[in-house]
């Protein structure tokens, strides 16, 4: 099993349990306890956890549940989203596409239109658009952040060099009350600067983020010009408040 797989696999159960111990995760995994010591010691200097004694807790600071857990959860539910935004790209389309890893499974339908152009602040998402299509891509500048996304000032600034057809992004929780909210500060600067630069706005949101208010406001629930999910939620005041901008399987 590669390390990022295990670490996914370790933040689920420290997630589930609150504190586990490292025979308890060298018995699940199938791995020495010397490679989990090293996995968990990788995962506390990234603040996804806190090491004790014998094994390792959740950290007491809220944050985003990282890249490499968001990539493998809820695979199903982004598959159905990616889906219906691909009816949204067209030849010769100009694309914002932010951090969010349901992006990732949109990238495949990009192969079948001529002259896309992307513009993103995600390195995997500029790495994976070179690798299975045929599109132009702009990598903003800016500080990486997690490894992978790009970040700060200068990202925010780069963004307002570009103006988009589309925009696909995704949020942390979105209710009728709070609208779109996030837990990054840093990567919700630069998708709400997107937002001032592009024609069409689609959240690509899955069901389990439903009715969860998160610390930051990322934007009203007015923003989106489209929120697609992978069906409809069982929220009657959310799905009345989105109307016709609702758009499921």
């Amino acid at each position: 099993m590669l390390q990022a797989d295990r670490c996914a696999k370790i933040y689920e159960i420290i997630k589930d349990k609150k504190s586990v111990t490292v025979q308890f995760l060298s018995k699940h995994l199938y791995a020495s306890e010397a490679t989990i010591r090293r996995d968990l010691e990788a995962m506390e200097k990234q603040n996804l956890l806190k090491r004790v004694w014998g094994g390792a807790m959740l950290p007491t600071v809220d944050r985003d549940i990282p890249p490499f857990v968001r990539e493998q959860t809820n695979i199903a539910a982004k598959e159905k989203m990616a889906k219906i935004a691909s009816r949204f790209l067209k030849n010769s389309c100009s694309i914002f596409m932010e951090s969010s890893s349901s992006n990732l499974l949109l990238i495949p339908y990009l192969r079948y239109y001529k002259n896309i152009v992307v513009i993103t602040s995600s390195l995997r998402v500029s790495r994976l658009t070179a690798e299975q299509t045929t599109a132009s891509i702009y990598l903003l500048g800016g500080q990486v952040y997690e490894g992978a996304i790009l970040t700060g000032h200068q990202a925010v600034e780069s963004v307002k060099q570009y103006h988009t057809d589309l925009m696909f992004f995704s949020c942390s929780g979105i209710t009728a009350n709070a609208g779109l909210t996030s837990i990054e500060p840093k990567v919700m600067e630069v998708s709400r600067e997107m937002m001032r630069h592009t024609k069409k706005k689609i959240l690509l949101c899955d069901t389990s983020k439903v009715g969860k208010e998160t610390l930051l406001t990322l934007a009203d629930l007015t923003v989106p010009d489209y929120v697609i999910m992978e069906r409809t939620p069982d929220d009657p005041e959310l799905v009345k408040a989105l109307g016709d901008r609702l758009i499921t399987e």
